[in-house]
């Protein structure tokens, strides 16, 4: 479990060379869009990086980002948390997120969602046994105008139907047949 200290703490790097490389670049980018000073307003797009590198953001990549931006512990966490676009846990190649808030469960959410988990044979919060895809519901996708909302990796389809949802993820899963095997 991640410290929960108030001070951010040197911490080891979760990544393999060709990974922290990658996050070195972006973190370069990211924290040069901000004043000196106010290095610390980088956290979210950080987190993006790490998260991307590693498809999740486990405890050591939340204090490696902590410490590389002098935020402390406890307060990456609660970003992290309080964020759904952030992963815990490993998740498949390919997330799949259906919003259930008021507007996206009275336009029909539920329906997609089990749609969904019937088509990749599983249910909300889990990954398929290839690793391919992740089910979740999510609280808001904040587009409850177009809703229902479905989030596919980074990727919001608007007025999604039952039958619209069932072909993204048809498609998504016939697109990943043809492409490389999931993260390790």
């Amino acid at each position: 479990m991640i410290s929960l200290g108030t001070r951010a703490a040197p911490a080891a790097s979760p990544f393999t060379p060709e990974q922290q490389k990658r996050f070195d670049d972006g973190f370069e980018k990211a924290v040069a869009k901000y004043p000196s000073e106010r290095r610390r307003a980088a956290l979210l797009p950080v987190l993006h990086l790490a998260q991307d590198e590693l498809g999740w953001l486990p405890d050591t990549a939340m204090a490696y980002v902590g410490h590389r931006l002098d935020v402390p512990p406890v307060r990456v966490r609660e970003v992290v948390t309080f964020y759904t676009m952030y992963h815990l846990r490993p998740v498949g190649r390919h997330h799949i997120g259906i919003c259930n808030s008021i507007s996206c469960w009275a336009m029909g959410a539920e329906k997609i969602l089990d749609g969904c988990a019937q088509k990749l044979g599983i249910r909300p919060g889990q990954t398929t046994s290839d690793g391919h895809f992740s089910l979740e519901e999510v609280t808001c996708l904040a587009s409850c105008g177009t809703a229902p909302v479905v989030m596919v990796d980074d990727a919001l389809h608007e007025k999604v139907d039952p039958a619209r949802a069932l072909e993204l993820a048809v498609k998504i899963k016939a697109e990943a047949a043809q492409r490389t095997p999931p993260r390790a």
